[in-house]
């Protein structure tokens, strides 16, 4: 009865540590994906005004949601490879979705 009961909580633990470990490899980082993708994970509750950079030193700002967003997606006045980095820096809040000049 002993083994029977080892071999199960051993069982019981690695199952744990699997579903424990698989759950953080599934969900993005906060912030700039920097993996070419162009995409931004907002993890706050409220949109908040980022400030885009470009390629030519010109920066921008886009107001996004919570979750992800696609920064050169949609209304975007740019292609994507002049997009190189976008960031929070404690500007607005609960602003409109999208693109400010």
């Amino acid at each position: 009865m002993r083994i029977i009961r080892t071999a199960l909580a051993a069982g019981v633990l690695a199952a744990a540590a699997g579903l424990a470990l698989a759950a953080p490899a599934s969900a993005a980082p906060c912030g700039w994906q920097g993996d070419g993708t162009q995409d931004y994970n907002h993890c706050g509750t409220t949109n908040v005004m980022l400030t885009v950079e470009h390629v030519f030193g010109d920066d921008d700002h886009f107001c996004a949601r919570p979750g992800m967003n696609n920064i050169n997606a949609g209304n975007s006045p740019y292609n994507t490879w002049r997009t190189t980095y976008a960031y929070y820096d404690g500007g607005p809040t609960n602003c409109f979705y999208g693109w400010y000049r």
